[in-house]
């Protein structure tokens, strides 16, 4: 045990110093102003994290008690007598030669006792080893809830930042179909529009717009979490990083965990602390041995001796014979032990299953990530082509609007799975015990937003001819002529 524990602590150890988290200042508008470090404000202000230390604080107590109990006990013995007559039977004057010693009352008496266990069936080293196992199960579990919190505060960033990117998409959203309105209610006054253009532009503003309250709730919910946890406003708060070291196969991935998994790591040492107590109790079936020094003085021993001074040493066995539970108790143990046991090996079980399928989901949603965001550059490409057809007469505002909508369902689709992304890489490498703080020399490049689309005004027909380009959701539009619409269906009611 001596050689493996310390490797099991360095284990530890090492898999949580191995990648930054947060906090290098970056430029990003949306986090504009100096950035600081989120990952150590969470630590800082999680209680959660605190009572765990707490907790392992007296663990390490516990660890030291155990140690002291190889230690001799050493006590002072004094005794005094507040009344005290010692009478004789027959009561008959003692034939005395010499001097009378006969004691007539209880003596007081001054001493220093030590007492060293030599043999206690082991109890004592099979607690120490119990108490040192569940000192490194508990430095596990603080590695453990140390990942946690910094994951949480990982993700709750990434939640801000998805959010705000959202609201920002819809938006602009608002805005483009609003634009459409205001154009399809002018054009409905001199007769080049209908009044069901007008309803449905309407409609799709009311939706554009219930989407955009959702998405600020959204934001607001995020933003308070991010505050819990760091104690910070969001604004000040850098992108996490994202691992860079993760292995690339789910069989590479799973034995990392099996090997840094705090969570594992704690189990497995939890039982063979459950080993060692239920070793520990079988002592009470075992003989034991002290070895006792004592030096004792009793003053005022008789009318002749005023003192007598008595230093011993000897050795103390006790065989037990037959003890009331003994072997019940051991039995308990042993089978307390046994399901710790069975309960750790289905842990293991679950978590290395899950860790595969995280890690195979991660890689689904990254490739899912990637089509949504080529769907958004094909939709953006669409609404630019669409514009270019609309000036030309051969869209309709029907048209507009759905691909107005869509593209803003699209980019806050692709702006959740990207953030889905990004938050299973980081739940894998905490899963794994490679979350931390952020060092200098960190690997892992920083969470990021989708691309906004690429401005391109000066080079398109439509700027030219006087006519916004809605290439995207993230264009600022400036005020300009409306464009040419192509009449939809026209109602019964509206046919001269």
């Amino acid at each position: 045990m001596g050689t493996w524990m310390p490797a099991r602590r360095s284990r530890v150890a090492a898999a949580a110093m191995t990648i930054g988290l947060l906090v290098i200042p970056v430029t990003r508008p949306a986090f504009g102003g100096e950035k600081l470090d989120s990952a150590a404000a969470a630590l800082v202000e999680s209680f959660t994290l605190r009572a765990e230390n707490a907790r392992q604080e007296g663990a390490e107590a516990r660890l030291r008690g155990a140690k002291d109990a190889f230690m001799p006990t050493v006590a002072v013995l004094a005794d005094a007598p507040l009344s005290s007559r010692i009478r004789y039977s027959p009561e008959i004057a003692p034939t005395v030669v010499g001097l009378d010693v006969t004691p007539r009352a209880a003596p007081y008496q001054l001493g220093l006792v030590a007492d060293l266990p030599l043999f206690d069936g082991f109890r004592r080293l099979n607690t120490l080893r119990a108490v040192d196992a569940q000192t490194d199960a508990g430095r596990a579990l603080v590695a453990g809830k140390r990942q946690q919190v910094l994951l949480d505060a990982a993700i709750a960033v990434l939640s801000v930042m998805r959010d705000t990117q959202i609201l920002e998409f819809r938006d602009a959203q608002c805005a483009a179909i609003g634009r459409i309105l205001d154009a399809t209610e002018r054009q409905l006054a001199v007769g080049d529009a209908t009044r069901t253009d007008a309803a449905l532009a309407r409609s799709r503003l009311q939706a554009a717009e219930a989407e955009r309250e959702r998405a600020r709730s959204d934001l607001a919910a995020s933003r308070a979490t991010v505050v819990r946890l760091t104690g910070m406003d969001p604004e000040r708060v850098a992108p996490p990083r994202l691992p860079g070291t993760l292995p690339r196969t789910p069989e590479a991935y799973e034995a990392l965990v099996r090997t840094n998994n705090p969570g594992l790591i704690a189990a497995r040492l939890g039982v063979q602390s459950d080993a060692a107590r239920a070793d520990a109790v079988t002592a009470d079936l075992l003989p034991s041995v002290n070895l006792q020094v004592s030096r004792i003085s009793q003053y005022g021993y008789s009318a002749a001796l005023d003192r007598i001074t008595d230093t011993t040493t000897r050795l103390l066995a006790r065989i037990p014979l037959y003890e009331p539970g003994a072997f019940p108790r051991v039995a308990e143990a042993s089978a307390a032990a046994r399901q710790r046991g069975y309960e750790v090996q289905d842990i293991e079980r679950t978590t290395l299953s899950t860790a595969r399928v995280d890690f195979l989901r991660h890689k689904t949603v990254a490739e899912q990530a990637a089509r949504l965001y080529a769907r958004v550059v094909a939709l953006r490409q669409s609404v630019q082509g669409m514009e270019i057809e609309r000036v030309a007469g051969f869209r309709t505002i029907f048209d507009a609007l759905n691909l107005r909508a869509e593209l803003g369902d699209a980019e806050a689709g692709a702006a959740a799975v990207a953030a889905e992304r990004d938050a299973l890489s980081l739940a894998l490498a905490a899963a794994a015990g490679l979350l931390d703080v952020d060092h200098p020399g960190a690997v892992g490049k920083r969470a990021r937003v989708l691309p906004r689309a690429a401005s391109r005004v000066a080079e398109s027909p439509l700027a030219r001819s006087g006519v916004p380009s809605l290439r995207g959701s993230h264009t600022e539009l400036k005020p300009a002529p409306e464009p040419v619409l192509r009449l939809s269906r026209i109602d019964p009611a509206d046919a001269p």
